[in-house]
């Protein structure tokens, strides 16, 4: 049965990587200006959940539409409904790239470009797995569905307009987060800041004309730029005071304004000790200049007492950990100020068995004492698994027999559409000790490694689809 498999899988090698490039010069980003009726996603959103059903459909499979917020593919009716979520939408490029994020390009076994592996090389490997196990012609007692979701980046608003229409699958994976078996995934918290920003009356001053830090909240900023007006002479003395403090970053005149830009280093927000919040050094330097209008000092000032000491949440007073899933952990991920309107976005992911209110309470009280008053938008509960379920020890037992390795399962600071439905986990595609590159600029996917879940997936799928 393995050996079928394998074999059906390699001969699908060309094809795979076919299907992956033209799916990631798809730029499939969330654009509100485009979202229409069909396409709530935007365009390119809409375009790229084209591209895969078509795909799907030229593989054998049934597919269906659910008004642009997710697809459908998939083959059987009997038994049990095995299911794959996965996803289409991917972040903003952001900066720092080497590669054309959206051109991909295939250099040393590895195929690069935005979304190579969050997720749309995990999910050219489950459907080709599907592939794999429907032209086995092995015997089968259940059916399998993939649901392919436009919006996991934002919201999940895709999977829950989905469930909606019709009820979710009995058990399943999602190719979309890490290998051996994520069991546990934190409960998520964002919130978001917001203050008016008057002109200023004195233009010959020093004072803010805009500041940009961060492209989307859940990935760590590595770009944080501010606009400075004022007398000339200021300015000058401002860009001595920034070369000093920050040798990396660079500065530049446009018309009358000098614009900084401090370096960071990108990461997911899961993991934000892997990255350099680009926005906090930019603060730090910004709570020290000699502002015309006091307020303007005392914002930055109030915004380093608050997230300052990086991304632990200790001055929040929300610091804490638990033995299952580790310590909470904090990102500062956009500051803007334009257009009258200071704005900041932070993303908290809480350990399973902290309470989630209790955490947005506190953070409401310390964040009341410097003048903000906190809105959250999104409070996603924690998934937890036990490892002991049926589910996880079949995945943990596939992942044994193809790489003849035993892991235990694990859990993430990520959010995955498993908590959305039940009796999911999360099943790759990251194997353990690679880099997570999801959200990261120069992001790719290892060409073996995804022939390598596609052997999975199919393992995966039989072992379910039989069960």
């Amino acid at each position: 049965m393995e050996e079928r498999i394998n074999e059906l899988i390699e001969s699908y090698r060309e094809d795979m990587i076919r299907s992956l490039e033209d799916l990631v010069k798809i730029p499939s980003v969330i654009d509100p200006d485009s979202a229409g009726e069909g396409k709530p996603f935007g365009a390119e959103v809409r375009k790229a959940l084209d591209a895969v059903l078509k795909l799907a459909e030229e593989l054998g499979f049934d597919t269906k539409d659910y008004d642009g917020y997710a697809g459908t593919a998939g083959f059987g009716t009997e038994g049990k409904e095995v299911g794959i979520l996965s996803h289409i939408d991917v972040v903003p490029p952001g900066n720092g790239w080497i590669k054309e994020p959206f051109a991909p390009e295939i250099c040393s076994g590895k195929m690069y470009g935005r979304g190579t592996i969050d997720d749309k090389g995990p999910m050219i490997a489950a459907l080709y797995a599907m592939k794999a196990v429907r032209e086995s012609g092995l015997p089968l007692k259940n059916h399998v569905r993939h649901i392919i979701g436009c919006d996991e980046e934002t919201g999940h608003r895709c999977i829950k307009y989905y469930l909606t229409k019709e009820r979710g699958p009995d058990l399943g994976f999602s190719p979309d987060g890490m290998f051996s078996v994520i069991h546990a995934e934190k409960g998520i918290l964002r919130f978001k800041m917001e203050r008016e920003w008057e002109k200023p009356e004195n233009k010959d001053g020093l004072h803010i004309i805009k500041v940009k830090g961060g492209t989307v909240i859940n990935a760590v900023p590595n770009l944080a730029e501010v606009w400075l007006g004022g007398a000339e002479g200021i300015l000058a003395d401002v860009k001595k005071q920034f070369l000093t403090a920050c040798p990396q970053g660079e500065s530049h005149w446009k018309e009358d304004a000098l614009c900084l830009c401090f370096p960071g280093l990108s990461a997911h927000a899961m993991q934000p000790w892997l990255g350099k919040n680009a926005i906090l050094p930019m603060i730090r330097f910004l709570k020290e200049l000699p502002f015309a209008d006091p307020r303007e000092q005392e914002y930055f000032r109030s915004l380093d007492a608050l997230f300052g000491d990086g991304w632990e949440g200790r001055n929040l007073g929300i610091a804490c950990e638990d033995q299952l899933s580790g310590k909470l952990s904090m990102n500062l991920g956009i500051l803007t100020i334009e257009e009258g309107k200071s704005e900041a976005k932070i993303d908290i992911r809480c350990p399973v068995h902290v309470d989630l209110q209790m955490i947005w309470k506190t953070i409401c009280l310390t964040c009341e004492k410097y003048g903000f008053e906190p809105e959250y938008w999104q409070m996603r509960d924690p998934l937890y698994v036990p490892k002991d379920a049926e589910l996880v020890q079949i995945l943990l037992d596939v992942y044994e027999d193809v790489t003849g390795k035993r892991e235990d399962p694990i859990t993430i600071g990520g959010g995955t559409y498993c908590r959305d439905v039940e009796n999911f986990v999360s099943f790759g595609p990251v194997f353990p000790g690679e880099p997570e590159l999801a959200h990261e600029a120069d992001e790719f996917i290892d060409l073996e490694q995804m022939m390598e879940c596609a052997r999975l997936y199919a393992q995966a799928l039989y072992r379910l689809m039989t069960c």
